[in-house]
């Protein structure tokens, strides 16, 4: 009976000592290979994030294997760039690394007569752009603010921001975020908005916001199937909404 468990734990100890082995040339053949070299490179889910950057800012190059990149790190890298949200990198093999990134959704494009300023759907600072440069699909909002040392938006008026953000969120609610060029909200109490229809809007900045909104996309639904441009819509009289060709 002793020579037997004997046996077997000689027998364990070999399988295991194989196990290892196998592991131990597996990784360093991965490795040291040319095979897994990152002659690729796949990135998605960036808009305003060039590729170049992120290629450069990784440090990828065709002749380093792509287990010898520590992905952790790698995101961590990319989560420093102000539009990156989240990211995330896969190795695909035998070379490819794989790079998917969710940029901070940018909800509006301030304006202040002097600089324009991206921010997310809190409200938060993003970025910084030229006029030449910014993103025709964002909206356009005049507004009183104020941009920190410390990168932070800082509106004149509190219930204004509130406004905007509300509106903002109403606006994607309906459906009709891609419709709208401009927001002015500058005027004390009231909301003027134009479409990339040239369509002026009139709201009044109350707690009939949410309705008109709806109201709103309802009568640019009926005015595009008429193929209506131009004119103004007057939701600021209360009741009733105008419609001035």
């Amino acid at each position: 009976m002793k020579k037997n468990k004997k046996r077997i734990n000689t027998s364990k100890v070999v399988i295991i000592f194989s196990l290892i082995l196998i592991v131990v040339i597996v990784l360093y053949t991965s490795l040291n290979s040319g095979i897994f070299n990152s002659d690729n490179i796949e990135i998605e889910g960036n808009k305003y994030v060039e590729s170049e950057y992120i290629i450069k800012a990784l440090e990828v190059n065709n002749n380093k294997n792509i287990f010898r990149y520590n992905i952790k790190d790698m995101e961590e890298i990319l989560l420093n760039n102000k539009y990156i949200d989240k990211v995330e990198i896969k190795r695909l093999l035998p070379n490819i690394l794989k790079v998917s990134i969710i940029e901070k959704e940018i909800v509006a494009n301030l304006y202040n007569e002097e600089i324009y300023c991206y921010i997310d759907k809190e409200g938060n600072f993003i970025d910084e752009i030229d006029e030449n440069n910014k993103d025709n699909e964002v909206i356009t909002v005049h507004i009183d603010y104020n941009k920190t040392d410390s990168q932070e938006i800082k509106f004149k008026n509190e219930e204004n921001k509130k406004r905007l953000l509300y509106l903002l969120e109403y606006i994607k609610e309906e459906g009709i975020y891609k419709k709208i060029d401009n927001i002015d909200m500058t005027k004390p109490n009231s909301i003027n908005m134009s479409t990339k229809e040239d369509i002026n809007i009139l709201l009044n900045s109350d707690e009939e916001l949410k309705y008109n909104i709806s109201r709103l996309a309802m009568i640019l639904a009926d005015l595009q199937n008429k193929k209506q441009k131009g004119g103004e819509i007057d939701l600021s009289t209360g009741k009733y909404a105008l419609y001035r060709p």
